[in-house]
């Protein structure tokens, strides 16, 4: 049961490697992620998990030119996967993929996952090493949406007797941020009344490009700075230049511990 995996988010791609977002190259900056995660603790981990927002503008051009950026190779295991990824230093590596609201759903499971179900919510769940991680797509805009089809599919994953990872690319937490906070869902508590008392090492969630670490009903909560540009905690919208960060999860005898890596551009 012990083992080490990365989680990245938000990475905001474009269909060209040489295309800029006021001024700014997500690809390049993804590109120097891989490398860094790669090099220092690629030996460690069993696979990596990005919680959404692949693309900045949701098209077939720009998943196909994840997929080459990537060298993605062809898979039949439906979403999340894992894809098997070869570059900056990984080779066929696992990939899990999950959609973020930049994410058209019918193009995201179209380019990426063509050969399983395509679903209007991507909810669904894997099982590693005895810990099943539980995806919940609370929907394809800025604003949460709590989703009865999600709940219901919550409920019955953790049923199971296994610990539970949850992965999500929606916050579920405030932030301080006026513009941020009017993304969370409403009607929040009947998500926790599912999960109060479960066995959830922990939550992984994306949307807000800050990493933060909070504890919920006992159940500690990550969010993470995007691979692309962070936003600055304040009520009107404003990225910044700061350093991409990813983390190292490890579980051990069913613990969940965490480790920050900053990558500099």
């Amino acid at each position: 049961m012990n083992f080490s995996f990365i989680h990245i988010t938000d990475h905001h791609l474009t269909e060209s490697e040489t295309a800029l977002l006021d001024g700014f190259s997500p690809n390049y900056a993804f590109r120097k992620v891989m490398r860094h995660l790669a090099a220092q603790i690629g030996n460690q981990a069993d696979f990596i998990i990005s919680t959404g927002d692949v693309v900045e503008q949701s098209s077939p051009a720009a998943y196909e030119a994840f997929k080459q950026l990537l060298n993605v190779q062809a898979t039949s295991a439906p979403a999340p996967g894992p894809l098997l990824i070869s570059l900056e230093g990984l080779h066929q590596f696992p990939l899990y993929l999950l959609p973020g609201n930049h994410d058209d759903r019918s193009h995201f499971y179209q380019c990426l996952f063509p050969k399983g179900p395509m679903l209007p919510l991507m909810n669904a769940a894997f099982i590693h090493k005895g810990i099943q991680f539980i995806c919940l797509d609370w929907g394809p805009h800025s604003k949460a949406v709590v989703h009865q089809e999600t709940l219901n599919f919550l409920a019955r994953s953790l049923e199971t007797d296994l610990p539970a990872i949850l992965l999500m690319h929606h916050q579920l937490v405030p932030m301080g941020s006026r513009w941020l906070d009017s993304f969370l869902a409403d009607n929040l508590d009947q998500f926790w009344q599912i999960v109060s008392g479960r066995q959830v090492l922990g939550i992984l969630c994306g949307h807000v490009h800050t990493t933060y670490e909070r504890v919920i009903a006992g159940i500690p909560i990550f969010g993470l700075r995007s691979t692309a540009f962070p936003f600055v905690l304040q009520d009107e919208p404003l990225a910044c230049l700061l350093p991409p960060h990813y983390r190292l999860i490890t579980i051990q005898n069913s613990i969940l511990t965490t480790q920050i890596f900053e990558v500099p551009l």
